[in-house]
């Protein structure tokens, strides 16, 4: 009778291991994954563990990702819980149900550093809600011809560590909101609103009088394509008077060691950048612009004048 009962209670007891087991696997948990493209994306970095494109992957495969670059993802559904996510990167998003408001909510993504969208078709509201860690922001068109983004402010309010923001082509954007309590320790904040012309932005901040004074902390704060219009309590109306874009040209185009920049207006700065939106050269109104020092490649020449700006492509040989 003793052995009957030891064999009893060691079959019930693999039972309930097995029960126990088949449990843990059917409840393991899972993060919705409908974007194909998304998915490939995470086998081909192997995070996606199952190796299968079957709409999930594991959420425990990818709460540590640190790092995220989409390319043609249409659908970011489950993004939401990579909440390890430090730096991540949309491009060529597209939805073809002819939807020109949609909202990014990154709001999950609590440790993001950097974010970089390059064309978001339909993008009309970015939450950035509560991303206190959020330092670098890039929010760019594909092309200054054609609008596929309806961005009409950007809300950085909640975002107390923010030192760049680089926008491109964005021909909706009339409102940047830095009023986020920390303006006083922002002192090396960075704004690029890259346009066919300078443009009048509505800028948020903490305080107004000392921004248009250019007091501390403002007068440290950098800008270009902007014509600022401050304000920190009711609503903005933006300046009348948009700076136009001036006609000039560059010769020789190609060049190997410098070149020359003719127009009929007062030169007063030329900034050089590389295609992935960086200063690599600065002058101020010269004859010749000597960049023998750059690399090889194709850049963007800006021309600011006194009556307006101008970016011209040049290639260096």
């Amino acid at each position: 009778m003793k052995q009957l009962y030891q064999k009893f209670i060691s079959i019930k007891l693999i039972l309930l291991l097995i029960n126990l087991f088949i449990g843990l696997k059917i409840t393991a948990q899972t993060t919705s994954i409908p974007d194909q493209n998304f998915e490939q994306h995470l086998i081909d970095e192997g995070i996606d563990s199952d190796g299968t494109i079957n709409g999930q992957v594991l959420t425990s495969d990818i709460v540590s990702v640190l790092v995220l670059d989409l390319y043609m993802v249409n659908d970011l559904t489950g993004l939401e819980d990579f909440t390890a996510l430090e730096s991540l990167e949309i491009w060529d998003a597209a939805h073809f149900q002819n939807n020109n408001d949609i909202t990014l909510d990154l709001t999950a993504n609590v440790n993001l550093e950097k974010i970089e969208i390059w064309t978001y078709e339909g993008l009309k509201n970015l939450d950035l809600t509560g991303l206190v860690n959020l330092e670098e922001l890039w929010v760019m068109e594909g092309q200054d011809d054609v609008v596929t983004m309806y961005i009409e402010e950007i809300d950085l309010s909640t975002n107390p560590n923010i030192k760049y923001l680089h926008t491109g082509y964005l021909q909706y954007l009339e409102q940047i909101n830095f009023q986020n309590g920390n303006n006083i320790y922002m002192l090396d904040m960075e704004i690029t609103v890259e346009n066919t012309s300078a443009r009048p932005i509505c800028l948020k901040v903490d305080n107004a009088t000392a921004a248009t004074n250019n007091n501390s902390p403002y007068d440290n704060w950098t800008m270009y394509g902007v014509i600022p219009n401050y304000y920190d309590t009711g609503v903005c109306t933006l300046a009348a008077d948009i700076i136009s874009k001036i006609e000039v040209s560059l010769f020789p185009n190609p060049v190997q060691n410098s070149f020359q920049i003719k127009t009929s207006d007062e030169i007063e700065r030329v900034q050089i950048f590389s295609i992935d939106g960086k200063e690599v050269a600065y002058f101020g109104s010269q004859s010749e612009y000597d960049i023998s020092q750059l690399p090889t490649g194709m850049y963007f020449v800006k021309i600011q004048s006194n009556k307006g700006e101008a970016i011209q492509r040049i290639v260096k040989r």
